[in-house]
């Protein structure tokens, strides 16, 4: 069978677009080839057992609604491969957005100091190893899944980084002080009902409370304890929970600046705490 009467005999069993765009990008890395090469080489063959192969992840990611980077095994994030897991949250683009923010800041009012960064609830690892690849720094790596930090070591050697990693819930094992704390944790109410295929990420790393934002206070009630004087606290969050964080983040800490920011889509997505010595 050639390489794009595969790929139409695989679309053809969906009506979404956002399928027929998985399953591309499901055949491409399964070919290993990227997009041009795939319409050069469209016309190629392809044996049966890769036939075979083929048809069944898609049978997996449609009728049993596994997400297509589990089905591979990585996704992309900042240029990067990040392998992932049932056991780690799939990187989104809006985190992306979260790591160039932060950069921008630690640029700002750190300049070309060594500074320490913190990513709490790393899963992968995207945010941290990536803004270790970007910045002086050393980086710290934790989350409460020792499943999920395998995935980030993992990722750690396959970037040939070096980073701290430490199994901790929240910051109940973490004693070092920090220039930099980051997190995208989770924030969808619980109450609040997903696609089948979001669902098989981790939940713990999807929901958090009745009004989403339990992971946010249990991060911020202890966080002094992990902050310099000078510090960056970054913080994804939900479209709809900016006022919320905020009000956590006054209730306690002072002397602060923050700043809320949109992303790419329009929408509140991101809160940055700054204290200036």
């Amino acid at each position: 069978m050639k390489i794009i009467d595969l790929l139409k005999k695989a679309q053809e069993l969906t009506l979404k677009s956002e399928d027929k765009d998985a399953l591309f990008w499901l055949l491409t890395e399964m070919l290993n080839m990227d997009k041009s090469t795939f319409y050069l080489s469209s016309e190629k063959l392809v044996d049966d057992s890769f036939k075979n192969r083929y048809l069944n992840q898609v049978s997996k990611y449609l009728n049993e609604n596994i997400p297509v980077q589990y089905l591979v095994g990585y996704t992309y994030f900042y240029g990067n491969k990040f392998y992932v897991s049932e056991n780690t949250l799939i990187p989104r683009r809006e985190t992306e957005e979260l790591v160039s923010y932060t950069k921008e800041l630690i640029d700002k009012y750190f300049s070309n100091e060594k500074i320490n960064i913190l990513d709490i609830g790393t899963g992968s690892g995207c945010i941290g190893l990536t803004l270790k690849g970007l910045t002086n720094s050393n980086v710290t790596l934790s989350d409460i899944s020792p499943k999920a930090l395998e995935i980030a070591e993992k990722n750690m050697n396959n970037l040939n980084l070096e980073v701290n990693i430490i199994n901790s819930n929240w910051l109940d094992s973490i004693n070092d002080k920090f220039d930099v704390i980051v997190s995208n944790p989770p924030y969808i109410k619980e109450t609040y009902i997903l696609e089948e295929k979001v669902l098989k990420e981790p939940l713990n790393a999807l929901f958090s409370g009745t009004e989403g934002i339990d992971s946010y206070e249990e991060i911020l009630k202890s966080i002094t304890k992990n902050l310099k004087s000078k510090y960056i606290i970054a913080f994804e969050h939900g479209y709809d929970q900016k006022e919320q964080i905020n009000s956590l983040v006054n209730k306690y800490l002072s002397d602060i600046i923050i700043i809320n920011k949109k992303d790419l889509s329009d929408k509140d997505r991101f809160t940055f705490i700054i204290k200036e010595v």
